[in-house]
This record gives C-alpha cells, sequence and structure tokens, in this order.
C-alpha cells in the first residue's frame, strides 16, 4: 500500500511564510470578549484596517521628511499626528473598545484630511480623501451616523471656499461626487443594517426555539416536571458527581394510591387535576438541586443529591402528609384526600447503576402498597 502523499499548499510554504502569517493572525485577532461572530469579523477588519493605514502613514512620512516629496512642516505634524492617533486607535483595537476605536478612527481620517486642505489648498487632489470618513463610517458605525458624516462633509465642503483663501468654488467640483458616493454609501449602509438586525433577530428566533424544543422534550406536558428521559440523562450525571465527590443520592419513588379507581369515579379530567396538584406539593418541598420527575402514569420520583437516607425518609414523611392533608379542588367541589405509597433507596448503597437504584426504590414502593399504602417504606426495609 502506498503511504505517500501529494504535500499541501500550505506544506510547500517556506517557513518564514508560516511565521509571517501566524503573526499576522495574532495581530489582527481580537479580545476574548467579543464572542459574536459578526462582530469579532468587523474588529479584525478594523485592526487589519488600521495596521496598513498605520504602515502606509508611517512610510509616507518617513518619504516625505527623508525622501524626495517635499511638503509643509503643518503637513508633517499632521502626519506625526495621525500615526500615533493610529497606534493609540490599534490598541484600543485589541481590546472590548473596538467601537470606540472605530468611532476615533472615522475622526482622525476625516479631522487630518479636512486639516491637510486647510494647510495646503493648493493641493486640490486632497478634497477627494474627504469621503475616506465616510466610508470608514459605512463599515463600523451605524447608517444614521454615516449619514452625519457624510452631511458635514457635504457642508464642510460648501463654506471651505469662503473660509480658506486659495480654494475657489471651480475647485469643489468634487461634491457631486461625493454627495453620489455618499448617496450610494448610505444605500448599501442601510442594507447592512437592515441585513443584520434581521439575522440577529432569526438567530434569537432560533435559539428561543430550540430552548422551547429542549423544554419540550425534557418535560412532562401535564405537571410540568420533567420527564423519565430527562430524569435517565440528569441521574447519570449526578451519580459521576457522587462517586467522585463521594456524597449519597436519596431516591424517592411515589405512586398515588388508588388513582385508578380515582379516574374511574371522578373521570380522567379530575384525575389530571390530581397529578397537577401533586406535582405542585412536590415543587414546594424540594430544593432547587432536587430533580423532580413524572415516571409514568400516577409514579413520580425525586431525586435529591447529598442527602443520606434519614434525610430522604424525612422528607418523603413531609410530602405524604402534605398531600394526605391536601383536598383537590375541582369544577368547584372538593375533591376527597389523596395518598401516596412511598419507596426510597439512596446511591451507592442501595445500588451501583442506575436500574439497581432504581429498582430497590420500586420493590421498596411495592412493600408500601402491599403493606397497606399510605406509608414510606425505604429499600433496607424492602429487602428485610
Amino acid at each position: 500500500m502506498n503511504n505517500n502523499t501529494e504535500p499541501t499548499a500550505s506544506s510547500k510554504m517556506p517557513g518564514w511564510l508560516h511565521k509571517l502569517a501566524a503573526a499576522w493572525r495574532w495581530l489582527i485577532e481580537p479580545s476574548l470578549s467579543v464572542v459574536e461572530p459578526e462582530r469579532r469579523l468587523r474588529a479584525r477588519l478594523l485592526m487589519a484596517m488600521l495596521l496598513i493605514l498605520l504602515v502606509l502613514m508611517f512610510f509616507s512620512l518617513i518619504l516625505t521628511i527623508f525622501g524626495p516629496f517635499s511638503q509643509p512642516a503643518a503637513i508633517i505634524w499632521i502626519m506625526i499626528a495621525v500615526v500615533l492617533l493610529f497606534g493609540v486607535e490599534y490598541g484600543l483595537s485589541r481590546g472590548k473598545h473596538y467601537q470606540v476605536a472605530a468611532d476615533m478612527l472615522v475622526g482622525t481620517v476625516f479631522v487630518a484630511t479636512l486639516a491637510s486642505v486647510i494647510v495646503n489648498p493648493t493641493d486640490t487632489q486632497t478634497f477627494f480623501f474627504l469621503v475616506l470618513g465616510g466610508l470608514i463610517a459605512s463599515l463600523f458605525l451605524s447608517a444614521r451616523v454615516t449619514a452625519l458624516v457624510f452631511f458635514i462633509t457635504f457642508v464642510v465642503l460648501l463654506v471651505l471656499p469662503f473660509i480658506v483663501t486659495g480654494i475657489s468654488t471651480k475647485d469643489i467640483i468634487g461634491l457631486f461626487f461625493i454627495l453620489m458616493v455618499g448617496c450610494l454609501v448610505m444605500m448599501a449602509a442601510v442594507l447592512r443594517e437592515g441585513y443584520l438586525k434581521q439575522i440577529d433577530w432569526q438567530t434569537q428566533q432560533l435559539v428561543e426555539s430550540e430552548m422551547h424544543l429542549r423544554e419540550l422534550s425534557i418535560r412532562d406536558p401535564l405537571t410540568a416536571l420533567f420527564n423519565r428521559r430527562y430524569l435517565e440523562e440528569a441521574l447519570a450525571l449526578e451519580m459521576i458527581r457522587s462517586l467522585r465527590k463521594q456524597y449519597p443520592i436519596g431516591i424517592i419513588m411515589v405512586d398515588v394510591d388508588h388513582f385508578k379507581k380515582f379516574n374511574d369515579i371522578h373521570g380522567h379530567a379530575a384525575g389530571d387535576a390530581v397529578l397537577i396538584q401533586v406535582g405542585n406539593i412536590f415543587r414546594s418541598h424540594v430544593r432547587s438541586s432536587d430533580i423532580t420527575c413524572r415516571y409514568g402514569g400516577e409514579e413520580f420520583i425525586i431525586v435529591m443529591p447529598e442527602a443520606t437516607l434519614e434525610i430522604t425518609q424525612m422528607r418523603a414523611e413531609q410530602i405524604r402528609t402534605n398531600v394526605r392533608q391536601f383536598h383537590v379542588q375541582y369544577e368547584g367541589s372538593t375533591l376527597e384526600a389523596v395518598t401516596l405509597s412511598i419507596g426510597i433507596s439512596v446511591f451507592p448503597t442501595n445500588g451501583s447503576t442506575i436500574d439497581e437504584i432504581l429498582r430497590a426504590a420500586d420493590t421498596a414502593l411495592y412493600r408500601a402498597k402491599n403493606n397497606g399504602r399510605d406509608q414510606v417504606v425505604t429499600a433496607d426495609q424492602g429487602s428485610g
């Protein structure tokens, strides 16, 4: 058998290129506090843009100072300030304040370009760079803020010929270009924002639907207690914790006495009312860490982590007494008292598996029923 495999494209890359790619990924990796995928993507885009602008501005500054490009001293100071601000904004974008960095980037580009126009009005090409502020805003800011940036840009270009010497209205032909670009960018920003809101809404709907379906799959629809499926999953996990931390688990198995006879006399609707009220009583007598389930028909199981035999038996007696003293109200009439037969087992004393521990509680329950019902029997008593 030939074990030779064709080398992949990445394996053909030289080592220095691998290191360069890894360094780039590290440089544009957002903070872990930014968890939403779309926001992490925007944070990566912002850091990549800042790094590129920072490098371009740095080399432009070097060429301006030491190279063939001659610029007024004020332009050089503006470029130095921009490089420093880009560095600060990149630092902010690496943390959870990337949105602040995006706001600062838009302001930096706009103010720096405007300052360059005012300092050197003879360079009419600079006018067109004013549109950069709006373009960057459309990527990272809301549609309203993007519209505001383009509006300010348009107004500034209108008043520049009246406040800066050397600029004529003929030099502001780019107004129409900026206005057109602004409208297009605004349309794109509105569509993007609406698209993102739609995605967020659909994601929320999917999460809520998943949670609802999960609840339906683990809850009994009548009593709203957990069902048998959830009991088996939760008890298996609880038994693992029990063995690791060395604590017992009390199991209470409950059966409503003469429930079939009750249904025959009063009807199934009245029987459902009994089960609902019994389930409510169970909820009021258990801790938040306990697991209360409708096991099937008129049988219930309560799982009590960190409960000894004595605590489990005491809690079972309290439940039995409270249910016996409670009279179910149904269609304006009071039904006769309901009694419970209860079997108790404790993990790991009475079994090392789910089947064994439930079988021990079930055996104790049937002993309680055979002994006359309306009583609590432990697995130890049942085996005696």
